[in-house]
């Protein structure tokens, strides 16, 4: 065999068997209207070294894009918002004194084997609790916080001149956690302290990642139908707050962003994306004709 047919075929190999090879992740939608297009696209917040570089049509859409929409720019850190994050987490005795007594050991026991003082239960209030814990199930599946998907577009679009803008904001952000109600949050966390210890709560980190990983979307629907119709404390506030209270606003800045600007793209988490009142079923009540691309 010719030399030259011997190094295309290496070369060939080594492109199939390289596994930051650009594949279709998550879901990518294109929303039509007002005469513009916007391509929609669903991230996860923590990630790991091989989902990059994302999908050539991803990386397109913003490089073609005047303006990228994240629920709110993760590459701006400021002092000021690292100590209204402290202030909003710190806890009271009336807050530590409301927590159900059956919870304390198992709540001690979860912190110690992590490694974490038990007091940090006197410190932190219950939704930050909550927080902790499972960003610490995410890291030790490997998950990190900096490779999250909305960072790496974020830090892309700056590095292309394409402006960055926020649908929401941290301190919004913030006081969806903050404003539960404190009986609430002690149920939450005690839900969560039940799934963790059962397995549940890291099977449904697996299946979101994976299902993101490989744009799984029958994985994906099947998980928004789980949150759905789970009975759960957990599950109802996840899916009615921290989701369905949120697209309404959500789709209501990206139909007014599509208006104004003819080409751009947003970026917001996966499950905004899924489920019953996601924001391309809303897009679509708005009148606009959203495609998904895969």
């Amino acid at each position: 065999m010719p030399r030259r047919i011997i190094i295309i075929l290496l070369a060939a190999f080594s492109l199939l068997s390289n596994p930051a090879w650009a594949v279709e992740r998550g879901a990518l939608f294109k929303v039509s209207g007002h005469d513009h297009t916007m391509f929609l696209f669903g991230t996860i917040h923590m990630g790991l070294p091989e989902f990059f570089p994302l999908d050539d049509s991803v990386t397109r859409a913003l490089a073609a894009s005047s303006t990228l929409a994240l629920e709110f720019d993760p590459t701006v850190q400021t002092a000021e918002l690292a100590t209204m994050m402290r202030r909003a987490a710190a806890t009271t005795p009336a807050i530590v004194a409301a927590m159900p007594p059956a919870l304390g050991p198992r709540l001690t026991r979860r912190l110690e084997a992590l490694g974490a003082p038990a007091t940090l239960s006197t410190q932190v209030k219950p939704w930050m609790l909550i927080v902790t814990l499972a960003t610490v199930e995410y890291a030790k599946l490997g998950y990190r916080p900096e490779l999250g998907v909305d960072a790496y577009l974020a830090k892309l679009a700056h590095s292309e001149n394409v402006k960055v803008i926020g649908l929401e904001t941290a301190e919004g952000q913030l006081d969806l956690l903050d404003r539960l109600p404190v009986a609430d949050q002690w149920t939450i966390l005690d839900e969560t302290l039940a799934s963790l210890d059962s397995g549940e709560a890291q099977q449904d980190v697996k299946s979101l990642t994976d299902g993101w990983a490989k744009a799984d979307h029958a994985t994906l629907d099947a998980l928004a139908r789980k949150f759905e119709t789970d009975p759960r404390l957990s599950s109802q506030i996840m899916q009615r707050r921290f989701l369905t209270e949120r697209n309404g606003p959500m789709a209501d800045k990206l139909d007014g962003l599509l208006a104004r600007e003819k080409n751009t793209m947003a970026a917001v988490g996966l499950m905004h994306l899924i489920g019953k009142d996601s924001l391309p079923a809303l897009l679509r009540a708005k009148g606009l004709k959203v495609e998904q691309l895969y």
